[in-house]
């Protein structure tokens, strides 16, 4: 069996006192972000986020999420619009979506 990690507000608690006063000083902001663990995933399928982006997009009601070399350009050409929708803390785009 495998083990959750040990993430989200009960094991980093200051980090999440912190982003919460963040939130709440700027609620009309705060609407439009969330916090989200990406370890697991970048641990278990050896992403490199410094070398690859996510690009996700919406398909059949699912989100699905590709990890590509950042020199690879990753619109596919689908006539979907593409934008940076997630940023690692160094305000690097590490994923881009396609709704």
């Amino acid at each position: 069996m495998k083990m959750k990690p040990k993430v989200g507000p009960t094991y980093d608690t200051s980090f999440f006192d912190d982003i919460q006063a963040v939130f709440d000083r700027y609620p009309d902001a705060a609407k439009k972000y969330s916090i989200r663990y990406i370890g697991g995933v970048a641990d278990v399928m050896n992403i490199d986020l410094d070398r690859q982006v996510a690009v996700s997009s919406v398909q059949d009601r699912r989100i699905v999420t590709e990890f590509v070399d950042r020199s690879q350009d990753p619109d596919d050409g689908g006539g979907f619009t593409e934008w940076c929708c997630e940023w690692s803390s160094s305000r690097t785009c590490i994923g881009h979506c396609r709704w």
